[in-house]
């Protein structure tokens, strides 16, 4: 056995290893990243899931060419950038989904008020965009936050209206008049 061979035995080294290799903690000990980029040019945005030793080196690897389409769109990493980078835990998933959620949710808003011609919705006076802005707020604003009503005379009440439930309403109303529909209230008998 020459002596590199049995210096390498010493140090606890494997022979096949040089020592860079031994310091390399297996992908599965390191930590999980999250990293959300996005192609403002595009309109793609992507999440890359990365074990590495620390956040700039998920932010290098997530760049690495494995990660990225080899043509079409989307296929260059360059253009895109990182709006968000989180280490992974058991509360971050949760997060995510929130974070998503209110993103999509602002989209809607500020597309509806676009279309609406609006920069702030206006505020429901009439009974019958109160109930509706009461059932957005509870199924798409705030959804598992506020019971259905169901006969408990707390979760009947209306939600206090919001700007987000209005502009939903506000929607709502004007796409059914567009398509020449009205809502009428039912007349007890």
């Amino acid at each position: 056995m020459s002596k590199a061979a049995s210096n390498q035995h010493a140090n606890g080294l494997a022979p096949q290893q040089t020592p860079e290799e031994s310091l390399a903690a297996p992908e599965s000990d390191l930590p999980r990243y999250r990293v959300e980029l996005e192609s403002p040019d595009e309109g793609i945005r992507r999440v890359e899931h990365v074990h590495a030793g620390s956040m700039e080196e998920a932010l290098v690897k997530v760049r690495e060419t494995d990660h990225w389409p080899s043509s079409g769109p989307g296929s260059d990493p360059s253009g895109f950038r990182v709006v968000e980078a989180t280490e992974e835990s058991a509360s971050s998933e949760a997060r995510h989904q929130r974070n998503a959620r209110r993103r999509y949710i602002n989209t809607i808003v500020e597309e509806g008020l676009a279309a609406l011609g609006k920069t702030a919705p206006d505020r429901p006076d009439q009974e019958f965009l109160d109930v509706l802005s009461d059932f957005f707020t509870r199924a798409v604003v705030h959804p598992g936050h506020f019971a259905f009503p169901s006969g408990d005379t707390e979760a009947d009440r209306l939600l206090e209206v919001n700007d987000v439930s209005c502009v939903l309403v506000e929607l709502l109303t004007t796409h059914l008049t567009h398509h020449g529909l009205k809502v009428e209230r039912a007349v007890a008998e």
